[in-house]
């Protein structure tokens, strides 16, 4: 089990050495991040600030600024389901 723990961390250090994959192109005015979560409730982030929330808002509960667009960011979403599909074939051996 701590193997694939580690595995796990090192993916997940891996990932975030790497630029954290942002596919974001250029926007007009603000806008909100998505990111879907396979587990936990999905947060988002503000494109101003850089903040994290969980409230599905169309404003910045931190910075105020008002959200023209949204973009989708999956990639901790599939960290986290690569994750779950380890610890999955592990449980079988």
């Amino acid at each position: 089990m701590s193997t694939v723990f580690w595995i796990a961390i090192g993916l997940i250090v891996l990932g975030a050495c790497l630029g954290g994959g942002k596919k974001v192109t250029a926007q007009k005015g603000p806008y909100r991040i998505d990111r879907p979560h396979v587990i936990d409730p999905d947060d988002y982030e503000c494109s101003v600030c850089h903040r994290r929330f969980r409230e599905d808002r169309m404003v910045c509960p931190y910075c105020g600024a008002g959200f023209t667009e949204r973009v989708k960011d999956e990639e901790e979403f599939d960290l986290e389901e690569d994750e779950l599909e380890d610890w999955d074939e592990e449980d079988r051996i």
